[in-house]
């Protein structure tokens, strides 16, 4: 019976200094990231060239939820899809004192194995709203980049 209640003071004493550590009303996690996500720049940008056999890049302001880039990110010639192949950093480990929203976040897409742009013929980059951000906030509306492959 003495382990018992021994037991109990040690857990009623941690208890107590515990109660410190915070004051009334403080919230225990930091508030939960509802900011979308934007898109920073992309490369070709509007009305821009891309070299034959270039790649796209498409730079967010914030880490990307890796699931949501290849149903997110596309490339059309007229009304066909062309297949891509898309590399992303994995998500970075930041300081707790960084959010992730302050790191730029690039992704490259390049075109599919077998896939040869024609010369001198207009593309659009769709970049769909099924694109969320790490905490799974979607792009806050569908963006259409035209280029233009090089002559």
């Amino acid at each position: 019976m003495g382990t018992r209640s021994s037991r109990f003071c040690v857990g009623v004493l941690a208890l107590a200094s515990l109660s410190g550590c915070l004051e009334p009303g403080d919230a225990i996690y930091l508030p939960r990231d509802t900011v979308p996500p934007r898109v920073v720049s992309t490369a070709p940008g509007g009305g821009e060239t891309l070299p034959t056999g270039g790649s796209l890049r498409v730079t967010f302001s914030e880490a990307m939820d890796l699931r949501s880039l290849r149903p997110g990110i596309a490339v059309f010639s007229g009304r066909d899809e062309l297949p891509l192949t898309l590399t992303a950093p994995p998500v970075p480990e930041l300081d707790e004192d960084v959010e992730r929203g302050d790191v730029p976040y690039t992704v490259e897409a390049a075109f599919a194995e077998g896939v040869v742009l024609t010369p001198n013929t207009q593309y659009t980059l769709v970049l769909r709203t099924v694109l969320t951000d790490y905490e799974g906030n979607p792009l806050s509306s569908e963006i259409r980049i035209v280029f233009r492959s090089a002559p």
